[in-house]
């Protein structure tokens, strides 16, 4: 299984963070830390009738489904092979 990464763009800049890969196949759900959180965070997916157009999915503080101490917990709506062929 290749990575997922999220990106934010600030400053002309780009960076990369990489997605608990272990969590995210065993619960189906994104775990960040809290610290790692910043408005403007996505990842690429690609289009369901389109393959070739991708998107950006925002994770947003409304879509934040739990949250615990250190870890915000968000949805993920994908398949986790489709959206590893796009957000590398």
């Amino acid at each position: 299984m290749r990575p997922i990464y999220l990106f934010i763009e600030k400053n002309g800049f780009t960076r990369k963070i990489m997605i608990d890969m272990a969590y995210l196949s065993s619960k189906k759900k994104i775990r960040l830390p809290k610290y790692l959180f910043e408005e403007g965070l996505y990842f690429l997916y690609p289009e369901s009738k389109n393959r070739s157009l991708i998107s950006k999915y925002e994770l947003t503080k409304d879509k934040i489904i739990k949250e615990d101490q250190h870890f915000y917990y968000f949805k993920f709506p994908f398949s986790i092979k489709d959206i590893s062929e796009v957000s590398n």
